[in-house]
Protein backbone atom coordinates (compact mmCIF):
# COMPACT_ATOMS: atom_id res chain seq x y z
CA UNK A 1 0.00 0.00 0.00
CA UNK A 2 2.78 2.38 0.83
CA UNK A 3 4.17 1.88 -2.67
CA UNK A 4 1.18 2.28 -4.75
CA UNK A 5 0.60 5.65 -1.72
CA UNK A 6 4.47 7.26 -3.34
CA UNK A 7 3.85 6.51 -7.08
CA UNK A 8 0.25 8.38 -6.93
CA UNK A 9 2.22 11.34 -5.22
CA UNK A 10 4.95 10.96 -7.58
CA UNK A 11 2.18 11.39 -10.57
CA UNK A 12 0.35 13.83 -9.09
CA UNK A 13 3.71 16.33 -8.44
CA UNK A 14 4.73 15.70 -12.13
CA UNK A 15 1.03 16.82 -13.17
CA UNK A 16 1.22 20.07 -10.90
CA UNK A 17 4.76 20.45 -12.01
CA UNK A 18 3.93 20.26 -15.78
CA UNK A 19 0.70 22.92 -15.52
CA UNK A 20 3.16 25.36 -13.90
CA UNK A 21 5.82 25.32 -16.40
CA UNK A 22 3.25 25.22 -19.33
CA UNK A 23 2.52 28.59 -19.65
CA UNK A 24 5.66 29.46 -19.48
CA UNK A 25 6.97 27.35 -22.30
CA UNK A 26 3.80 28.56 -24.25
CA UNK A 27 4.88 32.15 -23.73
CA UNK A 28 8.88 31.34 -25.08
CA UNK A 29 7.78 29.24 -27.99
CA UNK A 30 4.97 31.24 -29.35
CA UNK A 31 6.03 32.61 -33.23
CA UNK A 32 5.28 35.71 -34.42
CA UNK A 33 2.04 35.66 -36.93
CA UNK A 34 2.98 35.31 -40.61
CA UNK A 35 1.83 38.55 -42.55
CA UNK A 36 1.18 37.45 -45.98
CA UNK A 37 2.67 40.63 -48.73
CA UNK A 38 1.07 40.10 -52.42
CA UNK A 39 2.86 41.41 -55.00
CA UNK A 40 2.63 41.74 -59.51
CA UNK A 41 4.64 41.54 -62.14
CA UNK A 42 2.72 43.52 -64.62
CA UNK A 43 3.60 47.16 -64.37
CA UNK A 44 1.30 49.72 -64.55
CA UNK A 45 2.16 51.45 -67.54
CA UNK A 46 1.55 54.78 -68.85
CA UNK A 47 -1.82 56.68 -66.95
CA UNK A 48 -4.98 55.74 -69.12
CA UNK A 49 -6.10 57.76 -71.88
CA UNK A 50 -8.24 60.70 -70.75
CA UNK A 51 -11.45 59.83 -72.84
CA UNK A 52 -11.50 56.54 -70.74
CA UNK A 53 -10.82 54.78 -73.86
CA UNK A 54 -7.50 52.57 -74.95
CA UNK A 55 -6.36 53.32 -78.42
CA UNK A 56 -6.34 49.95 -80.00
CA UNK A 57 -3.99 49.25 -83.22
CA UNK A 58 -6.31 48.64 -86.74
CA UNK A 59 -6.81 45.38 -87.46
CA UNK A 60 -4.32 43.49 -89.49
CA UNK A 61 -4.41 40.93 -92.33
CA UNK A 62 -3.04 38.37 -89.45
CA UNK A 63 -5.37 36.06 -87.30
CA UNK A 64 -4.37 33.52 -84.48
CA UNK A 65 -5.88 32.22 -81.72
CA UNK A 66 -3.94 31.63 -78.15
CA UNK A 67 -4.64 28.18 -77.18
CA UNK A 68 -2.84 26.65 -74.12
CA UNK A 69 -1.07 28.59 -71.48
CA UNK A 70 0.54 26.30 -68.67
CA UNK A 71 3.22 26.86 -66.29
CA UNK A 72 5.85 24.12 -64.47
CA UNK A 73 4.21 22.70 -61.50
CA UNK A 74 5.78 24.32 -59.13
CA UNK A 75 4.89 27.44 -60.27
CA UNK A 76 1.83 28.71 -58.04
CA UNK A 77 1.31 31.87 -56.35
CA UNK A 78 3.77 31.87 -53.67
CA UNK A 79 7.04 33.74 -54.86
CA UNK A 80 9.64 31.09 -55.77
CA UNK A 81 13.51 30.93 -55.48
CA UNK A 82 16.38 28.90 -56.81
CA UNK A 83 19.53 29.15 -54.69
CA UNK A 84 21.27 26.40 -56.78
CA UNK A 85 21.33 24.81 -60.17
CA UNK A 86 18.66 22.26 -59.05
CA UNK A 87 16.92 23.79 -55.36
CA UNK A 88 13.79 26.01 -55.87
CA UNK A 89 12.57 27.50 -52.10
CA UNK A 90 9.53 29.34 -51.64
CA UNK A 91 9.45 32.47 -49.33
CA UNK A 92 6.69 31.85 -46.52
CA UNK A 93 5.28 35.48 -46.39
CA UNK A 94 5.93 36.41 -50.09
CA UNK A 95 3.17 35.91 -52.83
CA UNK A 96 1.80 36.73 -56.32
CA UNK A 97 -1.29 38.12 -56.53
CA UNK A 98 -2.34 35.36 -59.39
CA UNK A 99 -0.60 32.52 -60.44
CA UNK A 100 1.99 33.32 -63.42
CA UNK A 101 0.39 31.70 -66.08
CA UNK A 102 -2.22 34.41 -65.51
CA UNK A 103 -0.42 37.09 -66.14
CA UNK A 104 1.05 35.84 -69.34
CA UNK A 105 -2.03 35.03 -70.77
CA UNK A 106 -3.24 38.05 -70.06
CA UNK A 107 -0.35 40.22 -71.29
CA UNK A 108 0.33 38.21 -74.24
CA UNK A 109 -3.65 38.63 -75.08
CA UNK A 110 -3.52 42.42 -74.99
CA UNK A 111 -0.01 42.94 -76.83
CA UNK A 112 -1.38 40.74 -80.06
CA UNK A 113 -4.89 41.76 -79.86
CA UNK A 114 -4.78 45.21 -78.79
CA UNK A 115 -1.52 46.73 -79.45
CA UNK A 116 -0.50 44.58 -82.60
CA UNK A 117 -4.22 44.56 -84.53
CA UNK A 118 -4.00 40.44 -85.02
CA UNK A 119 -7.51 38.99 -85.55
CA UNK A 120 -8.34 36.58 -82.74
CA UNK A 121 -9.53 33.49 -83.92
CA UNK A 122 -12.64 32.40 -82.13
CA UNK A 123 -13.26 29.08 -83.96
CA UNK A 124 -12.60 27.46 -87.28
CA UNK A 125 -8.93 26.83 -88.37
CA UNK A 126 -5.95 28.61 -88.37
CA UNK A 127 -2.80 29.15 -86.58
CA UNK A 128 -2.62 28.56 -82.55
CA UNK A 129 0.07 29.88 -80.39
CA UNK A 130 0.67 27.45 -77.21
CA UNK A 131 3.23 29.18 -74.22
CA UNK A 132 4.96 27.06 -71.40
CA UNK A 133 5.86 29.43 -68.39
CA UNK A 134 9.39 27.29 -67.62
CA UNK A 135 10.71 29.82 -65.17
CA UNK A 136 9.70 32.51 -62.80
CA UNK A 137 11.56 32.95 -60.06
CA UNK A 138 14.47 35.11 -58.13
CA UNK A 139 17.46 33.54 -58.99
CA UNK A 140 20.12 33.86 -55.77
CA UNK A 141 22.73 31.93 -57.06
CA UNK A 142 25.39 32.77 -59.08
CA UNK A 143 23.92 35.95 -59.25
CA UNK A 144 21.01 37.88 -57.97
CA UNK A 145 18.35 38.25 -60.45
CA UNK A 146 14.90 37.69 -61.64
CA UNK A 147 14.45 34.55 -64.05
CA UNK A 148 11.64 34.06 -66.48
CA UNK A 149 11.94 31.25 -69.14
CA UNK A 150 8.99 30.81 -71.68
CA UNK A 151 8.72 28.63 -74.65
CA UNK A 152 6.17 28.95 -77.46
CA UNK A 153 4.92 27.12 -80.44
CA UNK A 154 3.25 28.54 -83.54
CA UNK A 155 1.47 25.22 -84.65
CA UNK A 156 -1.73 24.47 -87.58
CA UNK A 157 -4.09 21.73 -87.26
CA UNK A 158 -1.43 19.42 -88.08
CA UNK A 159 2.12 20.40 -87.35
CA UNK A 160 4.11 22.73 -84.91
CA UNK A 161 5.36 25.24 -87.45
CA UNK A 162 7.78 27.11 -85.27
CA UNK A 163 9.07 26.84 -81.49
CA UNK A 164 11.64 28.58 -79.58
CA UNK A 165 12.89 29.57 -75.78
CA UNK A 166 13.25 32.69 -74.47
CA UNK A 167 14.88 33.31 -71.10
CA UNK A 168 15.34 36.69 -69.59
CA UNK A 169 17.23 37.65 -66.58
CA UNK A 170 17.11 41.22 -64.95
CA UNK A 171 19.92 41.92 -61.87
CA UNK A 172 18.17 42.75 -58.14
CA UNK A 173 20.32 45.66 -57.31
CA UNK A 174 21.35 45.38 -53.48
CA UNK A 175 20.51 49.44 -53.15
CA UNK A 176 17.10 50.93 -52.96
CA UNK A 177 13.92 48.88 -53.66
CA UNK A 178 15.60 46.47 -51.85
CA UNK A 179 14.06 43.06 -50.57
CA UNK A 180 11.03 42.24 -51.62
CA UNK A 181 10.42 45.19 -53.52
CA UNK A 182 13.08 44.88 -55.90
CA UNK A 183 12.65 41.60 -56.43
CA UNK A 184 8.67 42.68 -57.76
CA UNK A 185 10.13 45.50 -59.52
CA UNK A 186 13.19 43.09 -61.60
CA UNK A 187 10.44 40.26 -62.13
CA UNK A 188 8.42 42.89 -63.58
CA UNK A 189 11.19 44.25 -65.86
CA UNK A 190 11.79 40.84 -67.01
CA UNK A 191 8.64 39.62 -67.27
CA UNK A 192 7.60 42.90 -69.68
CA UNK A 193 10.30 42.41 -71.75
CA UNK A 194 9.59 38.73 -72.25
CA UNK A 195 6.22 39.78 -73.32
CA UNK A 196 7.59 41.53 -75.73
CA UNK A 197 10.10 39.74 -77.12
CA UNK A 198 7.60 36.28 -77.62
CA UNK A 199 4.82 39.14 -79.07
CA UNK A 200 7.54 40.20 -82.09
CA UNK A 201 8.66 36.40 -82.98
CA UNK A 202 5.22 35.30 -83.08
CA UNK A 203 4.41 38.28 -85.33
CA UNK A 204 7.34 38.08 -87.13
CA UNK A 205 6.55 33.99 -88.04
CA UNK A 206 2.33 34.99 -89.25
CA UNK A 207 3.28 37.78 -91.69
CA UNK A 208 6.29 35.64 -92.96
CA UNK A 209 3.40 32.39 -93.07
CA UNK A 210 1.12 34.72 -94.72
CA UNK A 211 3.32 36.12 -97.14
CA UNK A 212 4.10 32.32 -98.29
CA UNK A 213 0.54 31.06 -98.43
CA UNK A 214 -0.62 34.32 -100.10
CA UNK A 215 -2.12 33.56 -103.77
CA UNK A 216 0.41 34.81 -106.41
CA UNK A 217 -1.40 38.19 -108.10
CA UNK A 218 -2.03 38.28 -111.65
CA UNK A 219 -0.39 39.91 -114.29
CA UNK A 220 -1.05 41.17 -117.22
CA UNK A 221 0.64 42.50 -120.54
Amino acid sequence: MRTIWLLRASVAAALAALSSTTPGCAFFTKSDPVVLRYFSPEPIGVPPDPAGVAQAMPPTSLDLRIGRVNAASYLKDRIAFRDKDFEIGYYNDLRWTEKPEAYLRRALSRALFEEQGVCRIISGSGPTLDVDLDAFEELRYPRHAARIQVTWALRDDQRVQIQETLTIERVIPSSEPSGPAGIAAAMAEAFDESVKRVVARVVGALSKSAITMSPPTARFE
